[in-house]
């Protein structure tokens, strides 16, 4: 049996389009390449940016795909220094932007035109970005090549057997027009191919490829939508329309290529440059809603990340760090399941250079002025910002210039989408184009937990709209998947209707569903993923079950309060914390190493029975005040650190350059790593300032539910039920960010805590726990970890 190498997957899904998974955890380079590194170019910088989110009926709209090119756009002109008069836009939306050309609509013959004119005109010493946001689907492939059916990378969990049936079968583009004038069982699809030709032909080898698209099964899922169309079984698989191949026989002339020359060359690999894909080939791409806007899930992470990331990081750094974010980040943002991966052309060392193969040409911000009215009102781009980041109001944001100089202030008033609104400081002229950093985080007093109603509800939505129009800080989210407003859980029934659309994507049920009664009330996901400790009686009514979950709202809510505070990548602090098993060492680092450091690794993997050891490291030249909270997905709290609540305030003080180690070997508790798989999460808050009322309100509920020192104080739904509203989870929550906010010492800018990312740093551990087997029944004797 022949093995996959990594080029392979990007033939597979069609010169540029296919994709492996983000579930390995190390991009290391593969085989052996010539030490033919790219020199950084000094020509023009070339962009297309294609976005199609209208499409017939028959293959189904998207919303996100026109947010991606926005994304796209703002990056490449305000990070890497591109021309807008050097960048053309093909969509079917007006967007306002001044880009050279914005062609309307994105027909197939509109997407090749704008390949050959705009991108055909690039020398040798320049360099091209080509995006693709929008449907993709496999297609017949009229000159196939072979497929070996192994992986010849390390791939961790990742499954390499999907890979064994695809010969034949190429990805392609979906344009707008993909129905029109054609006979049943073709498509006017501009074939991978097809792209390989024309990139080939390019005359520059400064080409980056990024694909935001997928091929395998389509639909929806929750608040997801699936960037995949066309499916059918192998004797139903789409073939292009005569056009396209007439097409690829006239490029194949031009070029100079027989079908035997072309087939050999796309044998090796990608055409020219660097790709960059969203999921793998038997994989869905999905968008979904992050704070009302609606955008691909890959593309918004990729951009967020390169304005987030060091000048120097280099393509293989860079997706070794954007795997493990994107690891995080997706099961929080509902894409658990698409994996995105990079490819270089055959023969070359260009993973060794930079993403996009150019350096940044400006420093790491969280946004960008885009205009400035003649009130003096800022318009500003948050494309740095995180989904928590943007969730917040009224912030202060630092404007500085291209060497990162402070030169003013500017108070944010308002947000659209991507899109804030602020009022600068006086004495400061602020200009577009200069780069903002957040200073001040602004968290709403009034933060609620929004909840979409799931159609399994049946006859039951209307009982459950009324009954939580009466509860306190919950939002009932409408029409969910018609909108831009994001939701962060979705109450439903475990029936046929939920379990339907959960097999949308072919993803086999976790083992913990498989327990739960048919008909039972209670809460998923986003993406339809249950919350299986939420759900009970399949003969519960819907008035008592939602009375029960009533405190697993609060719990809820008490983690969006308490996450909202995350600042990994804007906070000033140097602090690290690594992730350790009893059985094998340590597995994983995450730092919060200052702004210039850009953004880290974030996810360890342990196995079900391990047990869990943590150590956070303080690398200031000061003491910091240490708070450690697990977070698991239900909702549940667990504080870690401090556990000596006879003298709290003392072990919450950690010493410049020193270290504790979590559970303590006096502490009467473990970590045991309990399945079934899945993620949890541990926050880390460090603070220049003693969280004195946090650490009273801790040790008041200690005195009240804990009877020795060293045991972990807990906020379950069990926990709950059974202590005062002043001793809750959520109070806990509102008292520690009363603390943050008294210690910034910021004038207040309206209902809101400020939290000061020069006096705070608040970052998280994701932790994926994999495998089966029995729970721990008990701790295993102590050992030093690290």
């Amino acid at each position: 049996m022949s093995r996959l190498r990594r080029r392979h997957f990007l033939q597979l899904a069609g010169a540029s389009l296919g994709a492996i998974g983000l579930n390995q955890l190390d991009f290391m380079r593969q085989g052996q390449h010539f030490n033919q590194a790219l020199a950084q170019t000094t020509g023009r910088k070339y962009a297309l940016l294609v976005g199609i989110n209208q499409y017939p009926d028959a293959v189904g709209n998207l919303l996100g795909c026109v947010n991606d090119v926005r994304l796209q756009y703002e990056l490449l002109v305000h990070r890497y220094g591109f021309d807008p008069q050097d960048i053309v836009i093909v969509s079917e939306a007006t967007l306002n932007l001044p880009a050279k050309e914005i062609i309307t609509p994105p027909t197939r013959q509109a997407i090749i035109n704008a390949f050959q004119t705009h991108l055909g005109q690039a020398q040798p010493e320049d360099a091209v970005v080509f995006h693709y946001s929008g449907h993709g689907t496999f297609a017949k492939e009229p000159n196939p090549i072979s497929y070996p059916d192994e992986l010849d990378i390390d791939v961790g969990t990742l499954e390499a057997a999907p890979y064994e049936n695809f010969d034949g079968k190429t990805g392609a583009i979906v344009p707008s027009d993909v129905l029109d004038g054609v006979n049943p069982g073709e498509a006017n699809l501009i074939l991978g191919s097809t792209l390989f030709l024309l990139s080939y032909g390019l005359k520059t080898d400064n080409v980056t490829v990024v694909m935001d698209s997928c091929f395998s099964g389509g639909g929806v899922r929750g608040n997801l939508v699936y960037r995949a169309t066309l499916e059918g079984d192998e004797s139903e698989l789409i073939e292009a329309s005569p056009i396209e191949l007439e097409f690829q026989k006239t490029l194949m002339n031009d070029l100079g290529l027989s079908v035997e020359q072309a087939q050999e060359l796309r044998q090796k690999g990608i055409a020219k440059g660097v790709a960059m894909t969203a999921s793998l080939a038997n994989q869905t791409s999905a968008e979904t809603t992050i704070a009302s806007f609606r955008s691909g899930i890959f593309t918004y992470l990729l951009t967020r990340y390169l304005w987030q990331s060091r000048r120097d990081r280099s393509l293989e750094a860079a997706f070794l760090d954007l795997s493990r974010i994107t690891k995080s980040e997706s099961d929080k943002l509902g894409g658990s399941g698409q994996n995105p991966i990079y490819f270089i052309q055959p023969d070359t060392t260009l993973d060794d250079q930079p993403p996009y193969l150019l350096t940044p040409q400006t420093p790491a911000a969280d946004a960008v002025v885009r205009d400035v009215k003649p009130d003096q009102t800022i318009e500003f781009w948050l494309g740095g910002m995180t989904p928590r980041g943007l969730e917040n109001a009224e912030s202060v944001f630092e404007v500085i210039d291209e060497q990162g100089e402070v030169i003013g202030q500017v108070n944010q008033t308002s947000r659209s989408g991507l899109l804030g609104r602020g009022n600068p400081n006086d004495g400061i002229s602020v200009q577009p184009g200069m780069l903002m950093r957040e200073q001040i985080r602004g968290i709403p007093t009034d933060i609620s937990l929004r909840v979409g109603l799931h159609e399994s509800l049946g006859d039951d939505m209307g009982l459950a709209r009324q009954v939580l129009a009466g509860y306190d800080r919950i939002t009932v989210v409408e029409n969910y998947r018609q909108t831009d407003t994001d939701i962060d859980y979705l109450l439903g029934r475990f029936n046929t209707v939920a379990l339907q659309e959960m097999q949308v994507q072919n993803q086999n049920s976790r083992t913990d569903t498989q327990t739960l009664e048919p008909n039972s009330i209670g809460l998923f996901t986003k993406d339809l993923e249950p919350l299986s400790t939420t759900f009970e009686s399949q003969y519960e009514e819907m008035g008592t079950a939602l009375e029960r979950l009533d405190i697993r709202f609060r719990l809820l809510l008490a983690n969006q309060a308490l996450k909202a505070i995350l600042n990994p990548d804007t906070s000033d602090f140097q602090i690290s914390v690594e992730v350790a098993s009893h059985q094998r060492g340590g597995v994983s680092v995450v730092q919060s190493r200052g702004r210039d450091a850009g953004l880290q690794a974030q996810v360890a993997q342990l196995q079900v029975g391990e047990e869990m050891y943590l150590r956070v490291t303080n690398n200031e030249k000061r003491s910091l005040f240490v708070a450690v909270i697990a977070i698991e997905r239900d909702g549940d709290m667990h504080v870690y650190h401090p556990s000596d609540w006879e003298a709290p305030e003392i072990e919450a003080e950690l010493s410049a350059d020193a270290s504790i180690v979590i559970p303590k070997q006096d502490d009467v508790f473990c970590l045991p790593v309990n399945g079934p798989a899945g993620f949890f999460e541990v926050l880390v808050i460090a603070s220049t300032e003693q969280l004195r009322d946090t650490l009273q309100s801790l040790k008041r509920i200690s005195d009240r539910s804990l009877g020795s020192r060293g045991q972990q104080i807990s906020f379950t739904s069990i926990d709950e039920r059974s202590r005062s509203l002043n001793d809750s989870a959520l109070s806990l929550v509102e008292t520690i960010l009363g603390d943050l906010d008294r210690s910034s010492g910021a004038a207040p800018l309206g209902r809101q805590f400020n939290v000061p990312t020069s006096q705070l740093a608040a970052l998280t551990v994701g932790v994926e726990v994999v495998g089966e087997g029995p729970d721990p029944n008990e701790c295993k004797p102590y050992i030093e970890p690290f």
